[in-house]
């Protein structure tokens, strides 16, 4: 029972950093986009991956604290994990769905972003649970819930 508190928490946790990197991705969007007539695909991916960087400091510090080394190295091979992993959900769903919308539908470019981004979170933190952030053996063991 305990287990399914700690997942719910950490899924809650989760989600409100995602509102906070939509906050950011939306932003930077619209300032390259909206403001300085940056092309919508370059500025999409701009704005992924300021939303990742945010996303991540977020999560190495709070969402997956439990699970990380407080330390530079840690966070660096983290981050470079966590870009990878994230990035190609993000580029692969995300951007497709932007430059598809704004392409041939001529949806608004803040509109497409949106629905862009709500197809990815679940596959984000099932990969960033078991790939990112995974618990380690030795964790599980010392705990009681590896056995």
């Amino acid at each position: 029972m305990e287990l399914k508190k700690e997942i719910f928490k950490r899924i809650i946790k989760f989600q409100i950093v995602a509102w906070g990197g939509t906050v950011v991705n939306l932003g930077v969007l619209w300032i390259l986009k909206g403001k300085l007539g940056i092309n919508v695909v370059i500025a999409g991916a701009c704005a992924i991956e300021l939303a990742i960087i945010h996303n991540f400091t977020w999560h190495f510090f709070v969402t997956w604290k439990d699970r990380v080394k407080r330390n530079l190295k840690d966070y660096i091979i983290r981050l470079l994990k966590y870009n990878a992993v994230t990035a190609s959900i993000d580029f692969t769903v995300n951007l497709g769905i932007l430059w598809l919308l704004t392409t041939y539908f001529d949806v608004h470019y803040l509109l497409a972003d949106i629905i862009g981004m709500i197809a990815g979170p679940l596959f984000k933190f099932i990969a960033n649970e078991f790939l990112v952030f995974r618990r380690k053996k030795h964790y599980e063991e010392s705990s009681g819930e590896g056995k």
